[in-house]
């Protein structure tokens, strides 16, 4: 298992103007917790993960497990979305928005109320594969949702500086260069990602990259669709699934977009559905630190070969 673990005290905290207000033993520029060497939400507490470990996995359970911003609610929605097709009654709009109907595990402080869902249990979690709800006599399933970093940093710097609980109002150079060392929410990408590629315990991970989500959104569906054990899908009905999750009409759906957070946000701030395209990191990084990302991407996965898109497949 490669360290995972973030350092405190650097140099960065020094080089921050007098104004900006620093939080935690790593003197970050937002408010957070820092949890056996991982950076999470302010909100994520010891006791979270406490419980997130003593949880009670089903078999038919499926955790859509992923760093932030890669895809985790445009995979609930594709998860919905099946279940309508297929006609099965399960995680219908008439049951909540996704995050009631799908709940984030690390986050729900009454695990009651997911031990009360009937049927196959999808659950959301950004933990990191070591402090993932796992038990090794319980062999339920795992979706993993991998993005392109750049585009991951670019949403994530839009996402803190959104939500209010987070505090923060910083320039994306200072955000990027955060993301880089890994001090940002759900800690180091790379880590995150290469250890749930390498999958040490050998859980059962259906492993999908963001990007042939978008340029093959059927295909992806398909797979997603047989590893939950759904019925049998014809291309038609994929193809159906695929343009109803679409981040289009996600953004303009109520229970999908996540306006029920509406009164926690910065009204400023973009959306939480901002845009969901491949390659939009091209707007908002320097020669510079494009080529710092590339660089730690072939340092991190070269034992691996794990390559993403840098922009809009053709």
């Amino acid at each position: 298992m490669m360290a995972a673990k973030v350092q405190s005290g650097n140099g960065l905290a020094k080089q921050e103007s007098k104004e900006t207000v620093l939080y935690g033993e790593l003197q970050l520029p937002f408010k957070h917790s820092y949890i056996q060497g991982w950076i999470y939400p302010p909100f994520i507490k010891q006791a979270n993960l406490d419980r997130t470990a003593s949880f009670a996995l089903r078999p038919s359970d499926v955790l859509i497990a992923t760093f932030p911003k890669n895809g985790t609610t445009w995979t609930q929605k594709i998860i919905q979305n099946l279940h309508n097709e297929h006609k099965t009654g399960h995680l219908t709009a008439a049951q909540g928005n996704l995050l009631e109907i799908m709940p984030w595990l690390e986050n729900t402080a009454d695990h009651g109320l997911i031990d009360d869902i009937t049927g196959p249990r999808y659950i959301k979690t950004h933990n990191s594969y070591d402090f993932v709800a796992y038990n090794p006599n319980v062999a339920c399933k795992y979706i993993y949702i991998a993005r392109n970093p750049k585009d991951v940093c670019v949403s994530l710097w839009h996402h803190c500086r959104g939500f209010a609980v987070f505090n923060y109002a910083g320039e994306f150079a200072e955000f990027s260069q955060l993301f880089l060392e890994g001090k940002v929410e759900s800690g180091d990408w790379w880590v995150h990602v290469k250890e749930f590629y390498n999958n040490a315990r050998n859980m059962n991970v259906l492993f999908l990259k963001y990007e042939d989500m978008h340029a093959d959104g059927p295909g992806c569906v398909k797979k997603i669709n047989d590893f939950c054990a759904l019925p049998d899908l014809s291309h038609d009905q994929a193809v159906s699934v695929s343009e109803a999750s679409s981040f289009r009409k996600m953004k303009t759906d109520a229970k999908s977009n996540y306006s029920w957070l509406d009164d926690v946000r910065n009204k400023k701030e973009a959306p939480f559905m901002r845009k969901g395209t491949v390659g939009d990191w091209a707007n908002y990084f320097s020669e510079e630190m494009s080529a710092q990302f590339d660089a730690k991407t072939q340092s991190m996965f070269q034992d691996i070969k794990l390559e993403f898109s840098d922009g809009c497949p053709k």
